[in-house]
């Protein structure tokens, strides 16, 4: 017994945009977890503070970002 699947090109077309989007925007967010983050070290290194906590809260908030994602996509794949 031969079971075809019948799959509709729009929805091809949707799961690979999607999946670039968020592929883009999961390593975009985590980038500037990395960027702030070592930013920030480098300032506090060098003895500019205020430099410093700019670059901590640019991490924290890419990390909220980046966490909130990875939830989201989570529960959008238990959901299926």
């Amino acid at each position: 017994m031969h079971l075809l699947a019948e799959v509709e090109v729009g929805h091809l077309f949707e799961v690979v945009w999607a999946s670039l989007l968020a592929g883009v925007l999961v390593t975009v967010t985590f980038s500037f977890v990395v960027l702030g983050g070592a930013r920030s070290t480098e300032a506090r290194r060098t003895g500019r503070g205020p430099a410093a906590t700019v670059y901590a809260t640019l991490a924290a908030l890419a990390f909220v970002a980046f966490a909130a994602s990875v939830v989201f996509a989570v529960q959008i794949m238990l959901s299926k």
